[in-house]
């Protein structure tokens, strides 16, 4: 090899590293401070040239040591990022894989063409997909982190494929017969490599609907149980005021009129009206909301809520659901970890701005949250941390809106913003509106 070949050689090296890195910060979320993650990542490239000079006399397969070796990524990636040790692992695989494709791809190209490695359209090609990287984040992402949450949570067998996928790769690295035999096979196996990954994906969106769907009729239910029970309690109102009517024409007619404002004012207590009201038009957040005010006031929680949701905002239900849902879960759990009763309160708005469906939800919380920079979650613990507002992060940008999160003391509030689209002889149209409706 050359020593301009050997140069593009190493630069290529390091644009492989710098990409998995950055594909790696594009699906999973970090934990530690900056300095941390520096020296995770740099200390792993460290060992990985020390280890790959250390190896190399020994007289392995120069291709067999990388593969060996990438497993390193592991490492830093399981102390620096926050998600489950199963989303990590199949995050990882997943674009060592991609990348590995790509250099494979060039390197069987380049010996077709030239009969030897020249590194003239392996580094090319690891530049256009450190380009790609920004397309990768906007438009895959959402997607890619739908579908890590419903693996981590059921179908954790399919974390395999990756690693399997990689195994593939190493297969045909190691092997070094650059052919158009080899060449065609591999071409092939990576179709449906993608092909897989769309079926994954597919089914697991599925799934996620019918999670949803159930979430939804569970909650209309209990709102439709709610509204039986304030029926019923109305009924036994209505029989029971008889004999209290009886009983204060007694005190009136005895001219006691403190026992009858006594005897009023238990009433009043007596039936003070526990049942829900409407909050808005849209029947689904009118359930949602209905469903945790009752669950508020059970927990001494204050609700407050200024709402104004068309029935059909253009939103779709479950993804309306989702965002409302996810939102007043994390206040609801947030306020009932408060021990004092008076500080705990929940207070949501919805509005239409200037063709925007703008939604704020603020809420006490006992001041403990992941916060870095401008970017804060929820103070969850477990499997189940930053899923919430992950989701309808994903589902403001698919509303080509935005989800952000603000702490000031105790109080934690969520702004969301969804685009509205306008309908024009049955096509979806995104509209822009002036003015508030």
């Amino acid at each position: 090899m050359s020593e301009f070949s050997l140069m593009l050689f190493h630069v290529g090296r390091a644009v492989f590293a710098i990409s998995n890195i950055w594909l790696m910060y594009s699906f999973l979320t970090s934990k530690r401070p900056w300095w941390f993650q520096i020296i995770a990542f740099v200390g792993t490239v460290a060992a990985h040239l020390f280890l790959r000079h250390l190896l190399t006399p020994m007289g392995l397969d120069p291709y067999l040591i990388g593969y060996i070796l990438a497993l390193l990524y592991l490492v830093p990636v399981a102390l620096v990022f926050k998600e489950t040790i199963h989303t990590k692992f199949f995050i990882v695989f997943m674009v060592v894989c991609f990348s590995h494709f790509n250099y494979i791809f060039c390197l069987f190209l380049e010996q077709l063409l030239f009969g030897h490695t020249v590194s003239i359209l392996i580094l090319p090609g690891q530049l256009l997909e450190l380009a790609a990287i920004p397309l990768i984040r906007r438009y895959i992402t959402p997607h890619i982190k739908t579908m890590l949450e419903i693996l981590d949570q059921q179908n954790r067998i399919f974390i395999w494929f990756p690693f399997l996928s990689y195994l593939l790769f190493a297969y045909y690295g190691i092997q070094r017969q650059y052919l158009l035999s080899v060449f065609i096979p591999l071409v092939l196996s990576t179709i449906i490599i993608f092909i897989a990954y769309y079926l994954i994906a597919i089914a697991i969106a599925q799934t996620k609907c019918h999670q949803q769907l159930e979430q939804q009729l569970a909650l209309q239910r209990d709102h439709y149980r709610n509204l039986n029970d304030s029926i019923q309690e109305t009924r036994v109102i209505r029989h029971d005021m008889r004999h209290h009517l009886v009983m204060l024409l007694e005190f009136l007619g005895k001219n006691d009129a403190a026992a009858a404002q006594e005897y009023l004012n238990k009433l009043c207590n007596f039936y003070d009206d526990s049942s829900l009201p409407t909050v808005c038009r849209n029947q689904l957040a009118d359930a949602l909301v209905c469903h945790y005010l009752k669950l508020a006031k059970q927990k001494e929680i204050n609700f407050v809520t200024n709402l104004y949701i068309p029935d059909d905002p253009g939103i779709h239900d479950l993804d309306l659901c989702v965002i409302i849902g996810n939102c007043l879960e994390n206040a609801f759990e947030a306020c009932c970890k408060l021990s004092d009763a008076k500080l705990r309160f929940i207070d949501i708005k919805a509005t239409i701005n200037k063709g925007y469906l703008v939604i704020t939800i603020a809420n006490s919380f006992n001041g403990l949250s992941n916060q870095q920079g401008d970017h804060a979650d929820s103070s969850k613990e477990g499997t189940e941390h930053g899923i919430g507002l992950n989701s309808v992060k994903t589902l403001a940008a698919k509303y080509q809106g935005n989800c952000s999160v603000s702490v000031e003391e105790h109080v934690f509030t969520v702004f969301i913003s969804l685009k509205i689209p306008e309908r024009t002889g049955g096509v979806v149209k995104y509209a822009t509106y002036s003015g508030v409706r």
